[in-house]
């Protein structure tokens, strides 16, 4: 609306152009063209700070719908001892897996956490030699994520696997450890051992037997390195079960 309207009728006159009449004030040095170009330009302003003040509001209101997630997710953290059953999503082995290697698990069992994911890496691989010892393979846990987006910083250490097909099993520090043949290799080497120093005492008497005994020993070894180092695997879906911790 122009000025022009809230004039009494003495003080406006009226202009023609190309779009019919229009009213302007009667001090008024221009036309109609000219009054109906102040009468868009007034409209316009009134357009554009409808429209600021419409972006304004919508730029608020998704601040604060978002304010609420975000302090949800800085504040969300999960109790110490918590015990959570997870299911591997990749598979992790000794061979083909290295240090820093990521991995995701699946929580499985019911309650709070149900199908929150957790992320970790490969934290450490030692591996077994090939007469005796054990394989070990640290992982490290480093986050979970909540279904609805919320995440969260953790600490964890595994308290058992369940099912490993190879064996594998969780150590003092919670490392998991390969079955071993350590034992199977001893005992390999010692029956060796006292057949070649029987054979050697019956052909050669007490020199023979010691002889005999080094040769035994060595081929007792040997039936065991055949079958190379100790592995780890643990598939994808090897379950396990771990434990928040604050450390």
């Amino acid at each position: 609306m122009s000025a022009a309207t809230n004039l009494r009728p003495v003080d406006v006159r009226k202009e023609t152009d190309g779009l019919g009449e229009i009213v302007v004030p009667s001090a008024a040095r221009w036309g109609a063209q000219t009054q109906r170009s102040l009468g868009r330009n007034h409209l316009e302003k009134l357009g554009v700070i409808r429209l600021g003040v419409g972006l304004i509001l919508v730029m608020t209101f998704v601040a604060i719908m978002a304010l609420p997630l975000s302090v949800s997710a800085q504040n969300f953290s999960v109790p110490d001892d918590v015990a959570l059953r997870i299911r591997l999503d990749d598979t992790l082995t000794s061979v083909d897996s290295q240090v820093g290697d990521p991995f995701s698990a699946t929580v499985v069992e019911k309650g709070d956490y149900q199908n929150a994911r957790v992320y970790g890496h490969v934290a450490q691989i030692d591996v077994s030699g090939r007469i005796k010892g054990h394989t070990s393979m640290m992982l490290r846990f480093d986050r979970l994520v909540m279904p609805d987006g919320r995440r969260a910083p953790i600490h964890a250490e595994i308290v058992e696997l369940y099912h490993a097909p190879s064996g594998e099993k969780v150590d003092v520090e919670g490392a998991i450890e390969s079955g071993g043949r350590g034992r199977k290799s001893i005992e390999h080497a010692v029956i060796g051992a006292g057949a070649g120093a029987l054979l050697g005492g019956v052909f050669g008497g007490g020199k023979g037997a010691g002889i005999g005994s080094i040769i035994g020993g060595a081929g007792g070894l040997g039936t065991t390195a055949f079958h190379g180092r100790q592995k780890i695997t643990l598939s994808s879906g090897q379950e396990m079960l771990i434990r928040i911790t604050g450390r």
